[in-house]
């Protein structure tokens, strides 16, 4: 059996390979063994996806009736949580069901006008609102921070923590009133 010319010795007297060709064969061999591996670690990554997506099909509403939450809570006799929607779409920190619930404490919607945004930092609640620097410990900074911490107690939370923000011109975000422990009454302290 003969060897191609390509492959075949140089011979005795010839000159070895230069660095650079011996550097670039590795690196090829290299690249090809690699690529071998990434479409083997490929195939693996495809059928964990596929189950992760089958998983989830089953989960979503209609999927699997005995998964969802408001099936299990009937079963149970408990109700889920108001801010914890099973169906929620979106940003997941977001919770859309407190403006509807501050609306049931504020039918007139004097106070719930100033809300822009309700949102869970951590372990904190965090309510935005268009109130000024100047609203600091004002009746609808309290307000806000008392119907949060209900709205949160109504949902299971046993130590509800609430920040209300409001607008400043030099610092971002400044707390109009919080609620930092259960003995805490939404009034902000003095800071100045």
């Amino acid at each position: 059996m003969t060897e191609s010319p390509a492959k075949h010795s140089r011979g005795r007297h010839a000159k070895p390979p230069p660095k650079l060709a011996i550097q670039w064969n590795r690196m090829v061999g290299a690249l090809r063994e690699s690529r071998r591996l990434r479409l083997a670690a490929s195939g693996g990554a495809t059928a964990v996806v596929a189950v992760a997506v089958v998983a989830g099909l089953l989960l979503l509403p209609g999927g699997s009736e005995s998964g969802s939450r408001a099936t299990v809570a009937a079963r149970t006799g408990s109700t889920p949580s108001p801010h914890e929607s099973a169906e929620a779409v979106g940003d997941p920190d977001e919770i859309t069901d407190a403006v509807p619930y501050f609306e049931t404490k504020d039918p007139d919607k004097k106070v719930v006008k100033h809300v822009t945004e309700v949102r869970r930092s951590g372990t904190f609640v965090r309510v935005y609102t268009d109130l000024g620097e100047e609203d600091e410990n004002s009746r609808p900074a309290l307000d806000l921070c008392e119907w949060t911490t209900q709205f949160l107690e109504d949902g299971g939370d046993d130590e509800p923590r609430v920040f209300v923000h409001g607008k400043s011109d030099d610092n971002g975000s400044v707390v109009l009133a919080n609620k930092q422990s259960d003995k805490d009454d939404c009034e902000v302290g003095e800071t100045r």
